[in-house]
Parts: structure tokens; C-alpha cells; sequence
């Protein structure tokens, strides 16, 4: 069974990262039953929060946002990733990690071709020039460089807007871009969002049960939203 190592990269704030890490989880505990998540910035492991307590997510506290001193943040890395060696690893990028691990891209290409892991770089977008050029440095020699084009995703949080509404669509870079693409759908009722957000445990798990301050609507809601977003992420998938 092939091992794979998915990374929810993408622009610096604001693009939906943590959301699309949980949705990554969510679609690889349905296929594996179990994952582990690491994430990338210690004072803010939402993801990890999320999922405390449950026995089938290992879950890993590294800062991977560390100016200066990428080689230490790796080496962290691949020493939990050796110790544990878990079949599906997920990582919550935190912003300013993309610098980082650019730096040592190589050398997380040839640890994952050691340890056996197919890697799968999902890069969400914002719509401006900025996040554009980020995405076109990452691909020429940042880690995308060194993902296969089936593992190189580029994500349109749709909560910006329509895909033909990001600088990436009708750049020209992009006619030359082998990978895929993949339209985040966004939770457009606020007040089940923000419930979401901060209600610990599994989103399948609260779509069915909710909370104590939830209301019917709200799980309907979440639930609707999820399957739409783990149908996304789960046609990048390869067979398994």
C-alpha cells in the first residue's frame, strides 16, 4: 500500500490552509481509518486541537516556519516522520513555512524517497498577482519543484471568487502547468462556520451529531459543505 505525505501549502494568510488540511484529513480517515497530521506552527495547531483525543490521528507539533534555519525544521521533521513512519501524513502549513521548506525542498523530495511516501502538494491560491508569483516560484524551484505534476495542486478557495477571478487563470504561465486544479467550495452560512471552527472533533462526526449549541440547520449546513469539499480533494487522489 502505497505511503503518502499531503501538504496544504499555498499563499501567505487568509486562503484557507487549516480548512482544507481538515477537509485532507477528513477524506484520509475514510479511505485509511487512521492518519497522522502534523502541524507547522506551535502557537497556533488548530488542526491538531481539532482532532485531541482521537486514537486513529497521531498528531505532531513541529515549527516549520523557522527563518534561517530550515535545515533544524527538517531534520525535526524527519526524524518524527522515521520514529513514527505512519501511512498518511498530513501537513497545516502555517504562513512563512513555504520559505522554509524552499530551502530544503531537495532534500524533503529524497526523504520521502527513502522512507517510500508519494508526496502531494496542494497550493491554495489568492486571487492577485502577488500569491500568483508565489505559486510560479514554488513550481520552478520551491517544493511544487519537486513534487510530481499528479501531486502539484493548485486550489481556488472559492470563497474569493470564481476561478476565472484569480490572476493564475489567464496567466501564461499556467498553459504550461501539468498538474490540477481544484475549486475549494466555501461554508457560505456564517454562524455554522464559525461553529465549525470552534467546536473540537471530527467534521463528519459533528455533520451528524453537532454540539450542544448547535442547531439542525447548522449540522445540515457543515454537512452539505463537507461532502462537496472532500469530493474535490478526493478526485487528486491516486488509486491507492
Amino acid at each position: 500500500m502505497t505511503k503518502h505525505i499531503f501538504i496544504s501549502d499555498g499563499d501567505k494568510g487568509g486562503v484557507g490552509k487549516s480548512v482544507l488540511a481538515s477537509v485532507i484529513c477528513e477524506a484520509r480517515l475514510a479511505i485509511r481509518g487512521r492518519i497522522a497530521l502534523v502541524e507547522g506552527d506551535a502557537t497556533q495547531p488548530d488542526i491538531a486541537l481539532r482532532y485531541t483525543g482521537d486514537p486513529d490521528v497521531l498528531s505532531g507539533i513541529l515549527p516549520l516556519n523557522r527563518a534561517g534555519d530550515a535545515s533544524l525544521a527538517v531534520s525535526r521533521f524527519a526524524t518524527w516522520l522515521e520514529t513514527h513512519n505512519p501511512d498518511d501524513v498530513v501537513i497545516n502549513l502555517p504562513a512563512g513555512a513555504s520559505e522554509t521548506l524552499n530551502q530544503q525542498a531537495d532534500l524533503i523530495r529524497e526523504l520521502a524517497d527513502t522512507m517510500g511516501y508519494t508526496l502531494t502538494c496542494f497550493y491554495s491560491l489568492g486571487k492577485g498577482d502577488t500569491p500568483t508569483a508565489g505559486l510560479i516560484k514554488s513550481l520552478k524551484s520551491g517544493v511544487l519543484s519537486h513534487v510530481d505534476p499528479a501531486g502539484q495542486i493548485v486550489v481556488y478557495p472559492a470563497f474569493q471568487g470564481d476561478a476565472h477571478d484569480f490572476v493564475w487563470y489567464g496567466h501564461e504561465a499556467r498553459k504550461s502547468f501539468k498538474g490540477k486544479e481544484i475549486v475549494m467550495p466555501f461554508l457560505d452560512n456564517r454562524d455554522a462556520f464559525k461553529k465549525m471552527l470552534s467546536t473540537p472533533g471530527r467534521l463528519h462526526e459533528l455533520a451528524v451529531k453537532g454540539a450542544p449549541d448547535w442547531m439542525i440547520i447548522d449540522r445540515l449546513n457543515v454537512g452539505r459543505w463537507l461532502k462537496s469539499a472532500v469530493a474535490a480533494v478526493s478526485t487528486t487522489f491516486a488509486e491507492e
